[in-house]
């Protein structure tokens, strides 16, 4: 009897350790627990080259131009240009991800001399995070104040390769968002924040249901007349044509 004892509580210790690993590698990799079940965060797709590098490869967009009946309510956190710009570039990204860094690090700079500066296109960054990681990094940037907005992605994304090898991701981004101006405590207060994950997430849907975005970088192109949405692109040289034909439109 003994014996038996023994053998079941071994085997209600491994399924039980089984289970915990489990639920801690799933977490990990992007999986949510939700109503009894594992759900998904769907994982990136390539969508950007090398900017710093690769600008004569040819391009390989596709986009669509949305219905003028598809209501949007998006944020309006705009990271460069100005704000009366006719053009508006929503720039929807993983702070996890290597092509959205890409673009932000080195695609925005070559937009910078013609466009941003020129006051003809601003930039809303969207968060659409993919991961436990980004989904932390996304709540510290909306976290952080206004006009650090910027300098906080800039820092994330720089800092990229650091932050997601860490074993402890949170403290790296709690202290990027303590250099732009955040303290320690409204940082750890920040990643508790049940409302602000909710609208993260809310605007994340929505731009899978409305854009059918499903991996990042992505991009929606807004002006007065058109909305279109561009599912990532590989040559900035053509992504600038493209924009100055938008431009030519109105």
């Amino acid at each position: 009897m003994e014996k038996w004892i023994h053998r079941i509580s071994f085997v209600l210790t491994f399924a039980f350790m089984y289970v915990l690993m489990a639920y801690v590698y799933l977490s990990f990799k992007g999986f949510v627990y939700q109503n009894g079940t594992f759900e998904l965060v769907k994982k990136a797709e390539a969508g950007i080259l090398d900017f710093a590098k690769n600008d004569d490869e040819p391009e390989k967009k596709a986009s669509a131009v949305l219905a003028r009946n598809v209501a949007l309510n998006l944020p309006q956190t705009i990271i460069a240009g100005d704000e009366n710009a006719p053009l508006t570039i929503f720039e929807f990204s993983s702070l996890a991800c290597t092509h959205c860094a890409d673009f932000h690090l080195n695609g925005l700079k070559k937009l910078e001399k013609e466009f941003t500066s020129q006051g003809k296109v601003k930039v809303v960054f969207i968060h659409f995070p993919l991961d436990r990681r980004s989904m932390q990094a996304a709540m510290l940037a909306e976290c952080v104040d206004y006009d650090k907005k910027a300098d906080f992605l800039n820092l994330v994304f720089s800092k990229q390769r650091e932050w997601v090898l860490a074993v402890e991701p949170e403290k790296d981004l709690i202290n990027y968002a303590i250099i732009n101006g955040l303290s320690a405590a409204a940082a750890e207060k920040c990643l508790k924040n049940d409302d602000l994950a909710k609208e993260i997430i809310s605007n994340r849907q929505e731009a899978i249901d409305k854009l059918k975005i499903e991996g990042t970088p992505a991009f929606l192109i807004s002006t007065e007349n058109k909305n279109e949405i561009v599912y990532g692109i590989s040559n900035i040289n053509d992504f600038k044509n493209h924009l100055r034909e938008r431009l030519e439109e109105e």
